[in-house]
């Protein structure tokens, strides 16, 4: 393996480094930016990834505070922060890249690791070769898209720096985390490319868009809370962070809607991470056409929302409730 180059500026600086990926057929030239803060002192390299798919902007906010908030004259080693990781795909707010050379890989986030000559394999190449694999800790935010919010932080269960993948979730703070075989549930993702490098990561699935300011303003605080232990964790700052109760879970059900139409929750976002019992009624699909009901949605089980929804358009398959459970459960 090559030896790894640190990702780092000069002492007590910052800069925003540009990687460029390609030129696009009409001259604008596409790149990765990544903004850098180097501390006066040696320690880890953290890299912050947000973006990866181009709907999920909600972790801007934190990335922006969190910049705001780091004195590179108390940090000790270096802070990554790569805001738009995916750039074709911000360009459009979409999941996935408009790639039409490679319609199957147009999600970054399962074509990392593929050979593929494309904008989409291209762009994650530059990613893992510029900045996954000149790191030592990631995180990888992925909050909900518009209209719905998760709250878990997943890690890495069964791999080889699995052990080191649990005690970032741990220190993030959140009281559920979800371990899963990054390699199996998450193939050719930034997860299995950290992985790889030998990069301790997790997956930060907090928050989402279009609850309005005040859950908005909560789920902010919670991330760069949980950012800012995972670095006094790691020995980037000398700020306390006093651990917090975490139960690992699993996603016991994933009710999503089977067909079009405007998904209307029985529940308000307040419930997010709260319990639920069998049977509750937690929303209903209604047709936009003839405004009737096409499905129900019953909890199948006492667990805990991990994801709800706002009341807003779908597709057939779109996120929808996901209910978990503390691993090991009986069903």
């Amino acid at each position: 393996m090559t030896p790894r180059v640190p990702l780092r500026t000069r002492a007590g600086e910052r800069q925003i480094l540009r990687f460029p990926v390609l030129t696009d057929l009409d001259g604008s030239e596409l790149a990765i930016h990544a903004h850098v803060v180097t501390g006066t002192a040696d320690g880890p390299t953290l890299t912050l990834i947000s973006g990866v798919h181009g709907n999920e902007w909600f972790s801007h906010a934190v990335l922006r505070a969190v910049l705001a908030g780091t004195d590179p004259a108390t940090l000790r080693g270096t802070l990554v922060v790569v805001p738009a990781a995916n750039p074709y795909a911000l360009r459009t707010v979409t999941r996935y890249s408009n790639d039409i050379q490679q319609v199957g890989f147009v999600n970054m986030n399962k074509a990392i690791l593929r050979d593929t000559e494309s904008i989409t394999g291209r762009t994650g190449q530059v990613l893992v070769e510029q900045i996954v694999d000149r790191s030592t800790h990631l995180l990888d935010f992925h909050p909900g898209p518009w209209g719905t919010t998760w709250g878990v932080v997943l890690y890495d269960a069964t791999g080889p720096l699995s052990a080191a993948s649990r005690e970032l979730a741990v220190a993030f703070g959140m009281p559920y985390i979800q371990g899963e075989d990054a390699a199996v549930a998450f193939p050719n993702s930034v997860f299995d490319a950290a992985s790889a490098a030998g990069v301790s990561a997790i997956g930060i699935e907090v928050g989402g868009l279009g609850f309005g300011s005040r859950s908005e303003n909560d789920w902010i605080a919670r991330n760069v809370d949980g950012v800012r232990r995972v670095m006094a964790h790691l020995g980037m700052l000398d700020e306390p962070a006093p651990p917090r109760p975490v139960t690992d879970v699993e996603v016991a059900w994933d009710l999503r809607p089977g067909h079009g139409g405007m998904l209307v929750p029985e529940i308000t976002e307040d419930r997010l991470l709260t319990a639920t019992t069998g049977g509750e009624l937690l929303g209903r699909l209604i047709s936009p056409v003839d405004l009737t009901v096409i499905e129900e949605y019953r909890s199948p089980g006492d667990g805990i929302l991990l994801s709800v929804p706002r009341s807003h358009p779908v597709h057939p398959y779109n996120f929808g409730f996901v209910i978990g459970r503390p691993r090991g459960s009986a069903a």
